[in-house]
């Protein structure tokens, strides 16, 4: 496996505080959605843990693609491909599935509402139709937090928070979605004894983050490398947490660990809880003193394709109690990813 160096340090600080090895040693995991940022992060963690304490992980990738292998796999990794949509004629012994695949553009949302919603649930069920068959030792399933549809919250939203979304409204295709895919997961632990949990992270950031990026904070990222004025076209009032990509891979790992069968868990830094504009204007007086935001509301944007205004932070007590946190802070996600983008590595 090829890493760069930033990839290297930062692997060996979370694989050091966290160390999994006593669960993959030797086992067969199956990721869907493997080359995104989650299905990639999941990869490479595991395939420097395999080098690094010799750990035999065996990797089933699921893609659309699968006969594009990722230039960072070499032919010594323990790690085959499989088209998505086709795991069930997967005949290996499983041991765990991290199922992640999912649509995830607003413009599919809109424009091709039943596609995304039934890729959502169908896609699901067949994952665990497929553990179910296979008696697999757990499974975790990547929801989001949008299952709490869009609240203004004084405090923090556990997971017994139930969220009101409007079944009429068409890009909550996807956060209804995720909540069916929620009611499976529960469904098929309790007929049929499944080990499954649930994690609901935040907004994921950072590493395997694309430049061109639509989430807003890809955009403060590219006007402090470019070194230009961030233009909102809102009045950067939503206020919410986000997550750091290792950060996400670490919550998911103990989830699918340490977590009680057929629960949800949140995963967030709480610390980052603040407005898009505050966010913002504090890295850039860390990063780049000279840049501003300039303000150009456009009221005739088209609602469909975006969440409504929002304030809720999601509670973490009960994933804590697995004994998770997350490490990275808003600077330290922005310094690595300049770091990233600016070939600094």
């Amino acid at each position: 496996m090829l890493l760069t160096s930033l990839e290297n340090n930062i692997y060996a600080d979370y694989t050091e505080k966290y160390d999994f090895s006593l669960h993959l040693k030797d086992k067969t995991i199956l990721i869907t959605g493997s080359k995104g940022i989650v299905g990639t992060g999941l990869i490479k963690w595991i395939l420097f843990e395999n080098k690094r304490k010799c750990n035999n992980t065996c990797i089933i990738a699921s893609s659309r693609t699968p006969d594009k292998i990722p230039e960072f796999i070499d032919k010594s990794d323990f790690i085959s491909f499989c088209k998505f949509g086709e795991e069930g004629k997967i005949t290996k012994n499983i041991d765990y599935i991290i199922h992640t695949a999912a649509p995830t553009s607003n413009k599919v949302f809109v424009e091709q509402p039943v596609e995304a919603f039934r890729a959502i649930v169908d896609g699901t069920e067949n994952i665990l139709d497929l553990a179910k068959r296979q008696n697999c030792c757990s499974v975790i399933y990547l929801s989001s937090e949008e299952v709490y549809g869009a609240p203004n919250v004084v405090g923090s939203v556990k997971e017994n928070f139930v969220g009101t979304i409007d079944s009429l409204k068409i890009r909550n295709c996807y956060p209804l979605g995720k909540k069916a895919s929620e009611l499976l997961c529960r469904a098929y632990f309790e007929e049929y004894g499944l080990n499954v949990k649930i994690i609901r992270p935040t907004v994921i950031i950072g590493l395997y983050q694309s430049f061109n990026s639509v989430k807003v904070e890809a955009e403060i990222l590219r006007c402090i490398i470019e070194e230009k004025n961030l233009i909102m076209k809102s009045n950067g009032l939503t206020k919410k947490s986000v997550i750091y990509t290792m950060d996400a891979l670490s919550a998911i790992f103990t989830i699918l660990f340490k977590g009680e069968a057929g629960e949800a868990y949140n995963a967030t830094n709480p610390d980052t809880y603040e407005t898009v504009k505050e966010r913002a204007y504090k890295a850039f007086a860390k990063f780049s003193k000279n840049l501003t935001i300039k303000f150009e509301e456009k009221k005739d944007l088209n609602s469909n394709y975006y969440l409504p205004s929002r304030a809720f932070k999601e509670d973490i007590n009960k994933i804590s109690k697995l004994g998770w946190k997350p490490l990275a802070s808003m600077d330290d996600i922005y310094e690595m990813e300049i770091k990233r983008f600016s070939h600094k590595n």
